[in-house]
């Protein structure tokens, strides 16, 4: 029986082989592809994802930023929005950029959050139950955002910052 299992042993080496460099590549793959999405890249970065009713939509591809002595406009590269180091001095920075239909603005937004992921949760009616709408308020105006990328994840529920765009005219 020996004789038939050393038959076998060069074939098990190379299926346990195979095996182990399968697993490796199923636990970097998913890794490497959230990578790859939509994720800030380096300190002075930052990715912006746009819901809508719960619903993913283009997020935008450029942003104003402004401080009382500074403004500058960001482009999106690659993944993420490269935030600009003279910048870093501020306390508070007024974002804007526009995603399809609606201009969004955010005032007084803190310098430490231009790194890592910023999640926009926008509604047309009701926003989910974690977000806390007040009284009297125009749900359709408002924006809800979750900043990842530090150790716990900041929120902020500012009311006026979304408004329509105006629809082109057919002339």
């Amino acid at each position: 029986m020996r004789a038939g299992f050393g038959k076998l042993q060069p074939w098990l080496k190379f299926t346990g082989t195979m095996m182990c460099a399968l697993g490796l590549a199923l636990c970097v793959s998913p890794t490497r592809a959230a990578a790859q999405g939509i994720a800030a890249k380096g300190p002075h970065c930052f990715a912006i994802q746009v819901h809508l009713n719960g619903q993913p939509i283009s997020g935008p591809r450029a942003v104003d930023l402004k401080t009382r002595t500074l403004e500058n406009t960001v482009a999106l590269n690659d993944t993420c929005f490269p935030f600009p180091t003279a910048m870093l001095k501020s306390e508070l920075i007024q974002v804007s950029f526009t995603v399809p239909g609606n201009s969004i603005h955010m005032s007084d937004v803190p310098a430490d959050v231009f790194s890592g992921q910023w999640d926009v949760e926008l509604a047309d009616k009701k926003f989910s139950n974690d977000v806390t709408v007040p009284k009297h308020m125009n749900v359709s105006e408002m924006c809800a955002v979750v900043f990842r990328g530090a150790d716990t994840p900041e929120t902020l529920e500012e009311p006026h910052c979304r408004s329509p765009l105006a629809a082109k005219s057919a002339n």
